[in-house]
């Protein structure tokens, strides 16, 4: 989520030129993070409508592999109109995934150890973002690797699934 926040705009503008060259104005940002954030807004109303269906952790299983798909696509497409639905795409998980992570770590994290725990977690995660920003990586070598780390929580995420509905 971090790393894209920082390279959803480079992408784009990159995009944009080659495909415009030189009649690109530039893109019009607010709009886009509008859009975002309506997807976000999504995600979050879908994930109320499914958890009266599916458990948090049978939910966050479709969640994490249509992200993995969407930075694949992002990763792969040369038009600044795919990347930008599979953006919007990835939103609609994170509209998704922030519910379903809380209401599974409150059912997970035992709550006198939860700020502990939480912090714990935040050092491995700064230290990601960290390296990418600082590496300067490319756009499409951060969603790269964005896809890399969605694919093994994809995977972590159907373990977990797992051993829940067999406890």
């Amino acid at each position: 989520m971090y790393i894209f926040v920082f390279m959803w705009t480079p992408a784009l503008t990159t995009l944009a030129k080659a495909e415009l060259g030189d009649s690109f104005e530039g893109l019009p940002f607010g709009i886009i993070f509008s859009t975002f954030m309506v997807c976000c807004m999504a995600g979050s109303s879908i994930f109320s409508i499914a958890m009266e269906k599916m458990k948090p952790e049978q939910l966050a299983v479709p969640v994490f592999g249509i992200a993995t798909l969407a930075f694949g696509i992002i990763v792969l497409s040369k038009s600044a109109t795919s990347t930008f639905l599979a953006m919007n795409l990835f939103e609609v998980c994170v509209g998704m995934y922030f519910p379903s992570m809380g209401t599974m770590k409150g059912m997970i994290v035992p709550e006198d150890k939860r700020a502990a725990i939480y912090n714990l977690f935040r050092i491995p995660l700064n230290f990601i973002v960290l390296f990418s920003l600082l590496t300067d990586l490319s756009p499409k070598t951060s969603f790269l690797l964005c896809a890399s780390m969605m694919t093994v929580a994809f995977v972590l995420q159907m373990k977990l699934r797992n051993s829940r509905l067999n406890a």
